[in-house]
């Protein structure tokens, strides 16, 4: 059981520090869209949409995620049971959307 509570906290610190990080990069996706200038755009280059949806996603993705393994883990840790899998899980669930996000975004870049 002490090495259930080890494991959780030490996730939910790299959790918590992955998820601040990619709240971080995530707002420098707003300099896309300056770049943009008029012509035509093939796809999603450009498209504002798209974008606000891979800023906001993540930063909604990412900050449910750690809410809800935190709170999970404290009431696991009341329940007298494992915990280490809700934090785990935040952190697998937090990098998935990052590389989802990063990738949605990176499709409204234009090229050069």
């Amino acid at each position: 059981m002490v090495v259930d509570l080890i494991v959780s906290a030490a996730a939910l610190v790299f959790a918590l520090v992955f998820g601040l990080a990619s709240i971080y990069y995530g707002s420098q996706f707003s300099g896309f869209g300056l770049e943009c200038g008029a012509g035509p755009y093939t796809g999603v280059q450009c498209n504002g949409t798209v974008l606000g949806i891979a800023t906001y996603g993540l930063l909604i993705v990412t900050v449910l995620a750690f809410c809800i393994a935190l709170g999970m883990t404290i009431v696991r840790i009341i329940q007298k049971r494992f915990t280490f899998f809700w934090p785990v899980g935040a952190l697998v669930l937090m990098i998935a959307a990052f590389y989802f996000f990063t990738w949605l975004a990176s499709q409204t870049a234009p090229t050069a």
